[in-house]
């Protein structure tokens, strides 16, 4: 009876699976392909919201659209740009998720123009980007765009003028290259040069598309000659142009306020009734108010604006910023102890950190900056803004912890791992620089470069010697050519007590190879070692100049 009972179940389960199987034939393409449709209403939406300025509708669609494929490019560009209009620091994640999925140069080129927003000097992701394309993408003038306005940022100006140059050389129709080269010309310090621009970017003022740009760069070349009344005069023609934007009539505040006109209060009020309405633009005119003597103002003006705007996460963080501003600790702590800011949240758990520390509560305040941190999560663009702001609040250990998870996070990020290098350069942290190589090392596990700086540090500490000894001959075996390469070796012939070989190896380099700082005080060492102390003081005097060396190579000099 059992045996019957099994062999009715076992048809039963049979006909299951079968009718299953038959179910998923039948209907799999129809799910599939009812998810395609609404995946792509859902985009279709989000653009039209998009493109109506209605951007919590729009970031709901493409959200949307993203939990059916996170990898549907139009919508993470929709949010891309949604992030940057708002001016979120959310902006680095998704211009690099972008990057991502279509990792051609132009993707990676706005990546890098998002980092020289969102970061502060010396924009160390844009360096790496446009030092990774530098041998592919020289032929596009938007790469030498964005090593202008990098090398620009960083008052490098003769390099931004090298750089527009090269742009208009490869796009001479694109006369917004030119004019750009005309307004990096604006700071020459050659009268003729000068005059010249002047004279193309005022040319440039009676065309409609160019216009905006021009009076931007004549007015700052007012400012800079202290000639307040022309600039007031340009700023006033710009604000007439239709591409005038929200920071124009800040700057034109800035003036009419630079200049006591009795017009400044006028102004301010009708923009802040202008801009009410609108949370990046109320967010923004209430940071410039911060940031010009208003934070007062700016404090009582938000808690003005309608309820659907104060709880908004760009206005919070305005009112954040202004009890900062006015060093109101306690206003700051009860603020930040409420609500949460969504995707900003990790912002308000940091601005609580900083409250609490202004206010004596070190233990508290490190508590809520590692939840900042734990909020922030694995978002590139999260823990780039609390960099941020260990640099503005001078947090040095949180600073270094942050740069340790950044590069535990993002090991191929390679401003990352220079960063640190040259923290634990300067600072004298060999074991950091061990630390440092090994998480390489398990990244590139097929780099040569990194398997020798491993192995050398292991060398410095007087770590697994015997291992290291046999990892810089094979090294060496591979690459006998490289002077980096050759000088561990050497460096472990010597821990072996084999100087004479050493020095054999070292002799093989070029001579311009001996005299590089790091190489030199090998080959001075083993100089010394074998006998040969004249010759030696010279090498050893080129390796006592290099103002970073490690602890156990200044040991070595000794």
């Amino acid at each position: 009876m059992a045996e019957a009972f099994n062999t009715t179940r076992n048809k039963w389960l049979l006909a299951a699976v079968s009718a299953l199987a038959v179910i998923i034939l039948l209907f799999g393409p129809a799910i599939k392909i009812y998810h395609r449709q609404k995946e792509q209403r859902s985009l279709s939406l989000a653009q039209q919201f998009f493109n109506q300025g209605d951007y919590p509708n729009a970031t709901l669609s493409a959200r949307q659209v993203l939990l059916l494929n996170p990898e549907n490019f139009p919508a993470c560009r929709i949010m891309a740009e949604i992030a940057d209009r708002l001016q979120l620091p959310t902006t680095l994640d998704w211009r690099r998720r972008l990057a991502e999925l279509v990792p051609d140069p132009e993707t990676k080129l706005q990546l890098a123009e998002a980092g020289l927003r969102y970061q502060s000097r010396p924009y160390l992701l844009t360096e790496q980007i446009l030092r990774e394309l530098s041998t592919s993408a020289t032929n596009l003038a938007y790469y030498h765009v964005i090593a202008a306005e990098r090398a620009l940022n960083l008052r490098q100006l003769d390099t931004a003028a090298a750089q527009f140059a090269s742009a208009v050389q490869l796009a001479p129709t694109n006369r917004l290259y030119e004019l750009n080269l005309a307004m990096v010309q604006l700071s020459s310090r050659e009268p003729a040069t000068l005059a010249a621009a002047r004279h193309r970017l005022n040319a440039f003022t009676a065309d409609t598309n160019f216009a905006p740009n021009a009076y931007r760069a004549l007015i700052a070349d007012r400012l800079a000659q202290n000639d307040g009344p022309a600039a007031q005069n340009l700023s006033a023609k710009l604000l007439r142009t239709p591409q005038a934007a929200l920071p124009d009539q800040l700057q034109h505040l800035a003036i009419l306020k630079k200049n006591q006109s009795p017009d400044f209060i006028t102004q301010l009020k009708s923009l802040q009734q202008a801009t009410a309405t609108n949370v990046p633009k109320a967010a923004q005119t209430a940071i410039w108010m911060q940031a010009n003597g208003f934070a007062d103002d700016a404090l009582t003006w938000l808690g003005s604006l309608p309820k659907n705007l104060r709880t908004q996460p760009a206005v919070q963080l305005a009112q954040a910023t202004a009890m900062e501003t006015k060093r109101d600790w306690p206003a700051l702590r009860q603020f930040c102890t409420r609500g949460h800011w969504e995707d900003l949240d990790f912002l308000r758990l940091a601005f609580l950190s900083h409250a609490w520390l202004q206010l004596g509560e070190t233990s508290v305040a490190k508590s809520h900056w590692h939840s900042a941190a734990g909020a922030a999560g694995s978002r590139l663009g999260a823990l780039s803004s609390l960099l941020e702001l260990t640099a503005r609040w001078q947090l040095a250990e949180e600073r270094l912890d942050l740069f340790w998870l950044l590069f535990q996070k993002f090991p191929r990020d390679q401003w990352i791992a220079t960063a640190l290098k040259q923290h634990c350069q300067i600072t004298g942290n060999t074991a950091g620089l061990r630390r440092i190589f090994q998480q390489l090392a398990a990244t590139y596990p097929n780099s040569l470069e990194i398997k020798n700086d491993l192995t050398y540090i292991h060398l410095l500490l007087g770590m697994n010697l015997a291992e290291a000894g046999t990892e810089a001959a094979k090294l060496h075996v591979q690459r006998p050519e490289d002077p980096a390469i050759a000088s561990t070796y050497a460096f472990a012939l010597h821990l072996k007590g084999h100087d004479a070989d050493g020095l054999a190896v070292m002799k093989e380099m070029p001579a311009a190879a001996l005299e590089q700082p790091a190489i030199a005080l090998h080959y001075g060492v083993l100089l010394a070692a074998t006998g040969d102390k004249a010759a030696a003081r010279h090498y050893l005097d080129l390796a006592q100049r290099e103002t970073s060396l490690l602890p156990e190579e200044k040991q070595l000099l000794k």
